[in-house]
This record gives C-alpha cells, structure tokens and sequence, in this order.
C-alpha cells in the first residue's frame, strides 16, 4: 500500500497567516473602518448601503473569477492579484468623492474575492479531515483579529485618513511575505489545473452534499447580517449619539466576540455536528441581538451582547465553511465556490435592505433585521433536524 503523504502544516500554518494579515487590511480597515470614515463625511443610510453594496459586489466579481484564474496563473498569484487590488484602493480613496467611492469600494471587495477563493481552497486542500473543524475554527479566529485590529486602530488615530489607508496598505502588502514564502506544491495539480476528462465529469456530478446544503443557508442569514452589521452600524450609532471612538470601540467588541468564539465553534462542530453547532449559535445570536437592541448603548449589557453578537456573527461564517472544508476532497473547490458565493450575494443585498429600512423606520431596524435573520435559521435548522427524525420514528413505530 502506498504510504500517505505526511501534512503539510508549515504551508497550513503559512496560508493562515496570509488569510490573517489581509484580512485585517481588507476587512478589518477596509469593510469596517472605511465606513465609519464615510459617515462621518456625510453619507446617509441609502448611499452607506451601496457603498457596502458596492464592496460585496466586488467580492463577488473576485469569487467568480478567482476558479478562472487559478487554472491559468495557480493560487499564488491569485492571491497576489487580489493583494494589489486592496492596496490601489487604499491609494485612491482619499483622493476621490462621492460617487468615485464607489471604484475602491469595489476594488477592496475584489481583493477579498480572489484572496478567499484561491488562499482558503489551497489551505483546506490540505487539511487532514479529521481536523477539520478545529482547523476551520483556528483559521477563523484569527482572521478575525481584524475585528479587533482595524477597529482599535480607528479608535487611536480617531479614523484618521491617512493613517487608517496606511495602515490597511501595510497590513495587505505583510500578507505577502508568507504567501511567497510557501512552496507552491500541489497549487495548481490539485486545485486549478483541468483533470482528466472522466475525474472532472466524475467531480461534477457529485451532488450537492447535505453538509454543504446547510452550510449555504448558514451563510446566506450569516451574510444578510454581516453586510448590514459592518456596512451600517456607524449610522445606527450615530442615530444613538455615539462618537466615532465609541463606535470604534463597539466594533473592536465585535471583533474581540468573533476571535474568541470561533475556535470553540469548530470544536463543537466536531463534536455535535453541524445542525447542533447552527441551533446554539442561531439560538445565542437572537438573543445577543435582542439584548444589544434593548441596552443602553454606554451600558455593560450592550459590551456583553455586542461581544456575543460578534462572536455569533462570525460563527455562521466559520460553520458555512466547515461544511465546506470537510466536503468530498474531489468537489472542494466547488463546494468552496458554492459557499462563498452564497455568502456574498446574501452580503450583498443585506445592506441595501436595511439602508432603505432604516431611512424609512428609523436605525433601529439594522438590529431587527438581524435578529429576524438568525431567528429564522434557528426554526429552519429545528424544522431541517425535526424533519430527519421523522423516518427513524416512523420506522421504529413500525
């Protein structure tokens, strides 16, 4: 028998590095600072829901295309193409007005797409299957340090612009270091040159796993709730009279929420599986929301929820992709593609819904919304697992 081949977990350990680096330059500076930045240069609700719009629709041009590219230039240079996106952004941001905003918006979402796609399928094609929830988990928290970073710089240099695109240019620019680094063994082979005829006919007619079906319902309530929660929230603060540094430090508490909670997602999803791991975080995330919601926003009921809101926010992200992760090894890079492009379109439309929402209901309706979006995931994950049961106790009736 053929000896397996050992893990290569200096290149895990690498790749996760890039993942975290950039996010916090992508995401942390460029999905959750740059709003705030905008808001309080006079955009109001509608024209803060298409920049966020406009910033996922770029992710979603990035996921698209990313599968293309790597076929032709492999998943390193992806990477980097994505890289040099965010760092153009960040060099023209300060220099336009609206609505010129909207072209580095759509360059740092195509960052984010092309860096997803081909970094995280290249990692988890790697990642041994019985490791991959705590894997998933450990990937997930630490990019989100970028909820914690991004928004606590905003909070010392009081978003100012030069430093916030300095800082998200060289945050992008250290992701490369490490990803240039690792050997580019196996990028291409296994991931984005065409197989044999019969493999890659074999490959599509894998059907869609349940694992995976779930993962994109996961995703999609996660994503109508991301757009919005990121892409809005310094409005819904405003309308509460908060400054800019509490709305930084409400954000570096989301941040913190997401880091520490995601790692004992993944475990959980281990153990219990991934219905069991949806209903607690769904369950734990209506109430953070609602809890959040009702506070006073200076209060220590409103840093609590809004460390479990951000950690529960982040879950749906870390399960939708490790149904992904422990998909069927030959569909990986579909099923990644199915999952991140769920999550995208649903981030997509999140925004544009609760900028018109809260134009015409008031701020509050950015957290009711994302309350109706986690409820609704906790009936259908109740409903889906009720539903599984129903043969089994029929048969044993029987």
């Amino acid at each position: 028998m053929k000896a397996a081949a050992p893990v290569r977990w200096r290149a895990i350990a690498a790749l996760t590095v890039v993942s975290a680096l950039a996010q916090v330059g992508q995401f942390g500076i460029g999905f959750m600072v740059l709003p705030v930045w905008l808001a309080h240069r006079g955009l109001d609700a509608p024209r803060a829901g298409l920049f966020s719009a406009a910033q996922w629709t770029g992710m979603l041009a990035g996921l698209l295309i990313a599968p293309w590219l790597m076929a032709r230039i492999g998943a390193k240079r992806t990477v980097s193409l994505g890289l040099l996106a965010t760092l153009a952004a960040f060099a023209t941001m300060s220099a336009l007005s609206w609505p010129l905003w909207l072209v580095p918006g759509l360059l740092t979402g195509l960052g984010i797409g092309l860096r997803w796609i081909a970094n995280e399928t290249w990692l988890y094609s790697l990642v041994p299957a019985e490791s991959g929830g705590r894997v998933v988990g450990v990937h997930e928290a630490l990019i989100a340090t970028a909820g914690v970073i991004g928004p606590a710089l905003a909070v010392w240099c009081d978003v100012d612009g030069h430093i916030t695109f300095a800082a998200g240019a060289a945050f992008t620019f250290a992701a490369a270091l490490p990803l240039w680094l690792t050997a580019a063994d196996g990028e291409r082979p296994a991931l984005a040159e065409p197989p044999p005829a019969r493999r890659k006919a074999a490959a599509q007619r894998l059907p869609v796993a349940p694992l995976v079906s779930l993962g994109m319902v996961v995703v999609a309530a996660g994503g109508l709730g991301d757009g919005a929660l990121y892409g809005l929230f310094p409005l819904f603060a405003d309308a509460h009279g908060l400054d800019a540094t509490q709305t930084a430090t409400l954000l570096t508490l989301f941040g913190v929420g997401g880091m520490a909670l995601q790692f004992p997602v993944g475990w959980l999803a281990d153990r219990s599986g991934l219905a069991a791991a949806v209903i607690v975080c769904a369950a734990l995330s209506t109430l953070a929301i609602c809890g959040f919601a009702l506070a006073v926003p200076a209060s220590w009921l409103a840093a609590a929820s809004a460390l479990w809101l951000g950690g529960m926010n982040s879950s749906f992200i870390t399960l939708g992709m490790y149904a992904a992760a422990c998909s069927d090894k030959a569909a990986l890079t579909r099923n990644m593609r199915l999952v991140s492009l769920t999550f995208t379109a649903s981030s997509i439309v999140g925004p544009l819904v609760a900028g018109f929402a809260m134009k015409a209901r008031g701020s509050d309706m950015l957290m009711w919304q994302l309350a109706l979006m986690s409820g609704a995931l906790l009936v259908y994950t109740l409903g889906l697992r009720e539903g599984r049961r129903q043969p089994e106790r029929s048969s044993s009736l029987g």
